[in-house]
Order: structure tokens, then sequence, then C-alpha cells
């Protein structure tokens, strides 16, 4: 009974031992199998690949990628030349389409421009109103002044100039400084609407220089102008002499003639009107530059028909 048992035991041992001997050999023969059928898909596969790149290296070959090349050269110029441009200072020019577009564009307003001034001018502008500027009038009281010397001092104004509003401003041997020294008592307190003013032999007497008479004469002139500027100014000219006479002492008929040339000149400036009684005293018919004799009682100062020439040359003024 043990025996039988053993053998059984012996045999289920024994079949178990073929039966795993069989199945190494078969799970050997799959993977051996398996094996080989990967490797056959993996040569299958290079065989794949190998034909597309030969096909994709032919198919380059083929194809003309000369466009490409040059559009890369042509943009390797182009950058090229705007740094070349950028270097000298100089930005790439604009399209000639822009250009003109904008010279069209400055035309059009430059016309726009014209029409409109043309426009304002011609209908909304205001019209020109002319207007005549006249000249201020100041009417003053007449009072004329007559100003000078002992020659103006004589001269008897009331009998010669009857029933005109006339004042006598004369003193016995007055020169020009002593009128600028005493000039609101001697002028301004009469408010003159004319000043007839006779100065100058006794600055000659006194030893002035010409230039020093001419210059004082128009200080004063100047000065009454200043504070009367309404009043009307009338300058005589120094009355000639008689050379010789003690009373003309240093006097020249000749140098009283430049001072009066130069008084002459000076009122012309000045817009002052200028008597020249000097012309009107002198003896015409000597050959000598002098006073008449019948208009002088001494060689200086005048006689009655001397005064009666200076009068009527004044009244000239006073119409």
């Amino acid at each position: 009974m043990d025996s039988d048992k053993q053998k059984n035991i012996n045999n289920r041992r024994s079949n178990y031992k073929n039966s795993n001997k069989s199945y190494q050999q078969t799970n050997h023969h799959k993977r051996a199998y398996s094996a080989s059928q990967t490797a056959h898909r993996r040569r299958s596969s290079n065989q794949r690949y190998s034909g597309l790149e030969s096909d994709e290296m032919k198919f380059s070959d083929e194809l003309d990628t000369s466009f490409v090349e040059k559009r890369k050269k042509n943009k390797d110029k182009i950058i090229r030349d705007l740094d070349i441009s950028y270097e000298k200072g100089n930005r790439p020019k604009k399209s000639k389409s822009k250009v003109i577009f904008k010279i069209i564009s400055i035309i059009l307003l430059l016309i726009i421009a014209v029409l409109c001034t043309g426009l304002y001018f011609t209908y909304i502008s205001p019209k020109v109103v002319e207007k005549t500027v006249t000249k201020e009038v100041v009417v003053m009281d007449d009072n004329y002044l007559f100003l000078g010397d002992s020659i103006t001092y004589m001269y008897d104004l009331d009998k010669y100039y009857e029933g005109l509003p006339v004042v006598n401003s004369g003193v016995n041997g007055n020169d020009v400084e002593d009128i600028l020294n005493d000039i609101n008592e001697r002028v301004y307190q009469y408010n003159p609407s004319k000043v007839f003013l006779l100065i100058g032999t006794n600055d000659i007497d006194h030893g002035d220089s010409q230039e020093e008479v001419v210059e004082h004469i128009e200080e004063l002139l100047l000065e009454i102008h200043k504070n009367r500027p309404y009043a009307e100014l009338y300058l005589e000219s120094i009355y000639p002499v008689l050379e010789g006479e003690k009373v003309v002492n240093i006097r020249t008929n000749e140098e009283i003639m430049d001072i009066n040339q130069e008084l002459k000149s000076f009122c012309k400036k000045e817009d002052i009107t200028y008597i020249d009684m000097f012309s009107l005293l002198v003896d015409s018919s000597s050959d000598e530059v002098k006073i008449k004799d019948e208009y002088t009682k001494d060689g200086l100062h005048l006689s009655d028909k001397g005064y009666e020439v200076v009068t009527k040359e004044i009244k000239k003024y006073l119409k």
C-alpha cells in the first residue's frame, strides 16, 4: 500500500517536471518569436524612414530656393543702406507721393487764405473813415510886448500905435543877460500874444564876441518860447550905427551885419519871424555902410523919422 502511494507520488513529480519543462520551452519559443517580430518591425521602420529621407532629400534638391536667397540679399542691402543713411545724419527719403501731397496741400491752403482775405476786405472789413486833423488854435487877448534896451525905451508906443494893446518893456543900457535875469517882470507877467525883441547892441559895446552875442539872443528867444509857447516871436535885426560918434563907442556895422546874418539863419530854423530893420535904416545912397543921418539923433538912437520907418514895418505884423 505504501509502495503504491509512493509510486503515485513519484509519477506526479515526474509529470510536474515534464509539464514545467514543456512550459519553459513554450515560453522560450514565445519570447524568441516576439523578439524576431520586434526586430522585423524595426527593420521595416528603418527602411521606410530611409526611403522617406531619401525622397525628402531628392525633393529638396529639385526645389528652387533662389527667390529666398534674393529676398535675404535685398533685406541685407536695405539694412546696410539704412545704417549708412543714419550714420550720415540723413533719414530715408520720403516717398514722392507723400511729398507731392504735402505740396498740393500747402498750395490749397495758400489759395484759401488769399480768397478769405479778399472776402474780408471786400465785404467784412470796416469802412475807413477819413479824419482831418486840425491844428489847435489858442485864442489869446491881444497884447503886444516890445522888449529891449534904450532904443525900445525911447519908442513912444502910444503915439505910434494909438488904440492898440502895446506894452513897452525896454530898459536903458540893458543887454541879453539883464533881460534873462528879470524875465518874469519883463515878459511873463504880461502874457503877451506877440513879442517884438530888439537887443544886442549893448552886448557888443560890453565887449562880448559875435558868437557870444548870437548865443545869448538865441537863448533868450528859446526861453520865452518855452514858457509862452503860444506867443508869436519877432526878432528885429540890430540897427546900423554911425561909426565915429562918441555914443557908438566900439560898435561897427561890419560886426553888426555878421551877427544879424547868424540870427537870421537861427530864426529860419526855429520858425521865428525875422525883421530886417538894418536894410531899412541903412543909407543906401552912401558908399559907406552907415545909418541914414535923418534916422538917428546921435549915431545910435533913432530920431522920429527913424521910428516912423520902424513903425511902418512892424504894423505889417499886427494885421
